[in-house]
């Protein structure tokens, strides 16, 4: 078939080079198909923060342009078998089997948050030398730039809006990044090395460094390495997508509520009063999650011997 797999067996920095040249053709495509969209529906591009709902559209466009767009194109030139490439169904569970793995995935995601925003929180105060004082500016000015975007992303009130929310920031994130991070970059990386912790950590930096917020760098990683650690156990790449759609989910229905927006716990700016017993929580609950994962693994090394 039409170019399938004609860079089988290529260098790790021939295959590296295609999935960056892959990913910046996505990405000026789908800007141009945003901008055409833009220019029919006499939407100008300074004054966005009105329009919400074309602005998810754009998203959904960006982030399969961006991501997934890249990661499909390079499993059909690097491999004769696109979907093996990908972990696209492999070691696929079924019946009580899966149920109980997306059930202890949930719990696992769930427990791993107050680390999560522990992390987040010791990474909000980090400060660089005075001599770095631009790029601390522009470091801050890119983190203030991000979360205005997802302000005006969560715009809006009622269940619909919240469903497509949950639409392009759970469920098209969720799929369009572990496919690109974990399916497409972990595999290219995999050529240098078969160290799997070298592999996933790699492509975990490379996660959290891309979307350049880097006073969230730290628990981005955090989740970036447990999402390649589920595909590492799991060989399939659903398993690691639903752990990422859960975890936005989370945070796009608790920033959707006016109660749930405005507590510390949530936004993750912790109380100096309360830091001491959320570090305690935190603490226990990670621990649970480390339970949590050794029946995770546990089920799945049972259903691959079955």
């Amino acid at each position: 078939m039409f170019l399938k797999g004609i860079y089988v067996g290529k260098p790790a920095i021939f295959q590296l080079i295609v999935l960056l040249l892959l990913i910046m053709a996505g990405a000026v495509f789908s800007s141009l198909l945003a901008m055409g969209i833009l220019h029919l529906a006499h939407v100008p591009y300074t004054d966005m923060g009105r329009y919400p709902d074309m602005m998810r559209v754009l998203q959904l466009l960006s982030a399969i342009g961006t991501f997934l767009f890249p990661a499909l194109a390079l499993a059909w030139l690097c491999s004769n078998n696109p979907r093996e490439y990908l972990s696209f169904g492999n070691r696929k569970p079924y019946g009580s089997f899966a149920s109980g793995l997306y059930g202890l995935t949930f719990l696992s995601v769930l427990l791993l948050s107050p680390t999560i925003s522990l992390t987040g929180l010791l990474n909000k105060q980090m400060e660089l030398p005075s001599f770095m004082a631009p790029v601390e500016s522009w470091m801050r000015a890119q983190e203030e730039a991000a979360e205005k975007t997802t302000l005006m992303l969560l715009a809006g009130e009622g269940v619909t809006t919240l469903i497509f929310n949950l639409i392009v920031i759970a469920g098209a994130a969720g799929v369009t990044e572990e496919f690109l991070f974990r399916g497409a970059l972990q595999r290219v990386i995999g050529k240098w090395t078969c160290n799997h912790h070298v592999i996933i950590w790699s492509a975990a930096i490379i996660f959290s460094a891309f979307h350049m917020q880097f006073f969230g760098f730290l628990p981005r990683m955090l989740l970036g390495a447990y999402f390649g650690y589920l595909l590492h156990w799991s060989r399939n790449i659903w398993i690691p997508v639903f752990a990422h759609f859960v975890n936005n989910a989370c945070a796009v229905i608790s920033l959707s509520n006016i109660r749930l927006k405005n507590s510390e716990f949530i936004t993750g700016d912790i109380s100096a009063e309360n830091l001491l017993p959320y570090t305690i929580v935190s603490i226990a609950t990670l621990y649970l999650f480390y339970c949590c994962t050794k029946h995770i693994k546990k089920r799945l090394s049972a259903n691959e011997l079955s």
